[in-house]
């Protein structure tokens, strides 16, 4: 019995390991200017939400939405990756530090990745990728008014 439960905290602690190993591997894309490789990471039957853009479905169409989507043109870094598995699926978030360019101008973006993981084949792939989008400002700009904040009781 011991046995069973030792078998299945490693399957849990190896699937931790590989589910952050994803997200970075997708930050890592980004980075090194290969977002157009981004699909690969998705589940076939994928979702995405991105900063309340309407929700892609779909590998193909996750291909198309960061074929037009701006990742060549940020960098990326996320912090507190958290996740929880039962060896199978897994759910996750991490916050999201950004230097995008638009419009030809830089900018600070704050978020957070909410994420639904899917083991396949014995490889781990992204099942929902929702991304909230805190503030985008300028540098120089001021983002106190942005914090999203709880209310005092």
């Amino acid at each position: 019995m011991a046995e069973i439960a030792l078998e299945q905290r490693l399957l849990v602690l190896e699937s931790i390991e590989a589910i952050r190993g994803l997200r970075c591997r997708y930050h890592e894309l980004v980075n090194e200017d290969e977002g157009r490789r981004l699909h690969e990471l998705f589940a076939p039957d994928a979702r995405i939400a991105y900063g309340g853009r309407p929700e892609v479905h779909g590998r193909e169409a996750i291909r198309d939405f960061f074929a037009a989507f701006p990742v060549q043109w940020a960098r990326q870094f996320v912090h507190n990756h958290v996740v929880q598995t039962d060896g199978r699926t897994g759910r996750g978030y991490a916050y999201l530090d950004g230097r995008p360019v638009k419009d030809g101008k830089s900018w600070y973006v704050v978020g957070r990745f909410d994420d639904e993981y899917v083991r396949l084949d014995g490889a781990w792939f992204f099942q929902r990728v929702v991304l909230t989008v805190h503030y985008m400002v300028e540098p120089g700009q001021g983002w106190d008014e942005h914090l999203p904040r709880k209310a005092s009781p």
